[in-house]
């Protein structure tokens, strides 16, 4: 399931479940590095780590229920991930200098620089770790001792306790982001990056609380925690430079890359520490106070519905079709033309009095239409639905379809919608106008180069005319 905590359920089993979810996972992509020997090693370790990390900003929520058990849990777990660094840290360095590279594909120093960087990756990747290493049976019995202590842990009900947590994850990240802005030195990000990223791995925990609200706020703090951790990459790799400068080349070709690092951590910083602001705006206890009203209104109420949007400030729509047909014998020459759209209409079922079609108008989109009634004025009930809906409905309207080019075209204060049919109707040209009031309806006046009314004649209606075809008596028009 979801990294998650759902709200209206014990808090205590959600936990102990998130925990076991977590745990079982990295546990599990273990047994597939000792037993699959075409497993992707380095892939299943970065996945391990990730869930470590997970595992911990679950516990670091509850930590004030955990006591000296929160010690020893969050321990357990990092060493676990360290027996494991040491691959992460054989690759991290060479997709530090890709993302150098990626804004200087042309820099020759820096892609040599790099390609030096990535045999020395490789030659580490192949000692790092494999999958009979004691390191890989170690870090499991790590993980597994871990998850055990995580299903005893005691937890109160109602959401103080984890409330007290993020107040605490907040507050360690909003004296960080001080003291960073302050004196912006690479420990200060890291220590600001760390507490970032236990905030990020909460508000995903307590996400179902308000998910119109707290989703956003995840999102931007996964890229905050990102652009951090891309800091202190870009950190480790000057490290590494000035501690080691003949590994990597000549001083000119070092300082190069060094300045390019610093260069781009100044970018990085600015942007972040902007972020930040707007993040941790609020004082530690009315943030945690205004995620805990969200939780308890989920409990309450019930949680937000994130696929049925609120309902805007649009008029509200007309369940009345009012409109008037017209037979076109003669089309003008003068007329305006270049509105125009190709629809095709099949419908699912028609009798004399009501139908349900569904339209494709191209780059319009599709809908289901429902009418009901008969004459001028009658019901109409539209939804928009989407290709693949319309696709699976048309082909159940085989013998029932309408073809036709719509050209809308202005008179006075309306749109006359002028169509030409095509296939089996071919010939037939009809023009409609729409009205928003019985009152225009009646009071319209058509065009000279209108013809004969068929408003109130049944056999006119687009359902009966994919029915049953044109009538005997219906005008053939050329149209060009």
């Amino acid at each position: 399931m979801a990294y998650v905590l759902r709200p209206g359920r014990r808090i205590q089993r959600e936990v102990r479940r998130v925990a076991e979810e977590r745990l079982d996972g990295a546990i599990g992509r273990l047994d597939q590095v000792m037993t699959d020997p075409g497993a992707d090693i380095e892939t299943l370790v970065h996945e391990v780590r990730k869930r470590c990390k997970a595992s911990r900003g679950l516990a670091r929520l509850v930590e004030p229920a955990l006591g000296d058990d929160f010690a020893s849990f969050d321990r357990t777990v990092r060493d676990a991930a360290n027996q494991l660094s040491t691959l992460r840290d054989a690759q991290a360095m060479v997709g530090t200098f890709d993302s150098l590279l990626a804004a200087r594909p042309h820099d020759d120093i820096l892609r040599t620089v790099r390609d030096h960087q990535a045999t020395l990756s490789t030659g580490a990747t192949q000692a790092a770790v494999a999958a009979d290493d004691d390191r890989i049976s170690a870090a499991r019995a790590l993980l597994v001792e871990a998850r055990d202590a995580s299903q005893q842990w005691k937890i109160p009900r109602g959401f103080d306790t984890i409330e007290a947590g993020i107040v605490a994850t907040y507050r360690q990240g909003r004296t960080s982001l001080r003291k960073a802005h302050a004196d912006p030195t690479d420990h200060r990000l890291h220590e600001w990056r760390k507490a970032a990223k236990y905030l990020w791995y909460q508000m995903q925990l307590v996400h179902d609380a308000a998910p119109s609200v707290l989703g956003p706020l995840v999102e931007q703090l996964d890229l905050l925690a990102e652009a951090l951790g891309d800091d202190h990459d870009l950190a480790v790799l000057v490290e590494l430079l000035d501690d080691h400068p003949d590994t990597y080349g000549t001083p000119t070709e070092v300082e190069h890359v060094r300045t390019l690092a610093r260069d781009r951590q100044t970018t990085l910083r600015d942007s972040a520490l902007r972020a930040g602001a707007t993040i941790y705006a609020e004082p530690a206890h009315a943030f945690a106070q205004r995620v805990a009203r969200y939780w308890h209104l989920a409990v309450a109420v019930s949680p937000e519905l994130p696929d049925r949007p609120i309902e805007s400030a649009k008029p509200v729509r007309s369940l009345v079709e009012r409109e008037r047909k017209f037979l076109v014998d003669v089309v003008p020459d003068d007329l305006d033309r270049s509105d125009v759209i190709a629809l095709r209409q099949g419908y699912l079922a028609a009798d004399e009095a009501r139908s349900v079609r569904v339209r494709d108008a191209g780059p319009e989109g599709c809908t289901l239409t429902v009418k009901a009634g008969s004459g001028a004025e009658r019901t109409e009930l539209e939804w928009p639905i989407e290709r693949r809906e319309f696709d699976a409905a048309w082909v159940h309207t085989v013998g029932q379809r309408v073809e036709k080019a719509r050209y809308r075209i202005p008179f006075a204060e309306y749109i006359v919608e002028l169509d030409v049919f095509a296939g089996d109707l071919d010939g037939l040209v009809m023009a409609e106008v729409e009205f928003t009031s019985s009152d225009a309806l009646r009071a319209f006046e058509q065009p000279a180069w209108f013809g004969r009314e068929v408003t109130d004649d049944g056999r006119y209606t687009n359902a009966s005319l994919a029915l049953h075809g044109l009538p005997s008596d219906g005008p053939t028009t050329t149209f060009a």
